[in-house]
């Protein structure tokens, strides 16, 4: 187990470089992180229990988000407004794959930026759930079996039970707003109806 206090940051991307998972809070919430590489997101499939669809990416500056997204130039800047923030957006693939949509994200806390900056590529998230399928904020509610697989990051500023982040899909060329959370319907909608102002 890591605390942040005793762990500097570059073993965290040394860690994440060589294909570690780590389990660390986001936003608040515990998830399992790793490289945005195939084996690791199977890994983390597998590990977490969930499916392909429940992965998150995180990226730290909007290059990433162009490698990987098909955004217009509309889109590009409705994005520029809501990141970083908590906000996820669902966006198509730039790749041709099984999974045409991504879910993105760039957080707004600077250390997390600062991890996907160092290791140089996005990294992937899902959030770890209890053995009741609840979503874990406390570092004791963490099962066993992730303990045994995974190494833990205490961070305590992040651990701050607040709303989840909200969701959002922008991939038919209109906003779509799936999960309300930290930031309000109200919000999105004003900073997208700005238009390319």
């Amino acid at each position: 187990m890591l605390d942040l206090k005793s762990v500097p940051q570059d073993k965290i991307v040394r860690l994440l470089k060589s294909g570690e998972l780590i389990i660390m809070p986001i936003d608040s919430v515990y998830g399992i992180i790793g490289i945005n590489r195939n084996d690791v997101i199977e890994e983390i499939v597998n590990i977490s229990g969930g499916s392909y669809e429940n992965i998150e990416i995180i990226i730290s500056n909007f290059k990433m988000l162009e490698e990987m997204a098909l955004i217009d130039k509309f889109v590009y800047n409705f994005l520029k407004r809501v990141w970083p923030g908590e906000v996820i957006v669902q966006l198509k693939n730039r790749e041709c794959s099984d999974y045409s949509d991504l879910f993105l994200r760039m957080p707004r806390h600077k250390y997390i930026l600062d991890i996907v900056n160092s290791v140089g590529l996005p990294i992937v998230y899902t959030p770890v759930k209890s053995t009741m399928r609840e979503i874990i904020f406390h570092e004791k509610d963490i099962p066993k079996k992730y303990r045994d697989t995974c190494s833990i990051l205490i961070i305590s500023e992040f651990n701050k039970n607040h709303s989840l982040p909200t969701l959002i899909d922008v991939t038919c060329d209109k906003l779509s707003i799936i999960n309300e959370g930290r930031v309000s319907a109200e919000e999105i909608k004003s900073l997208y109806f700005l238009g390319d102002l």
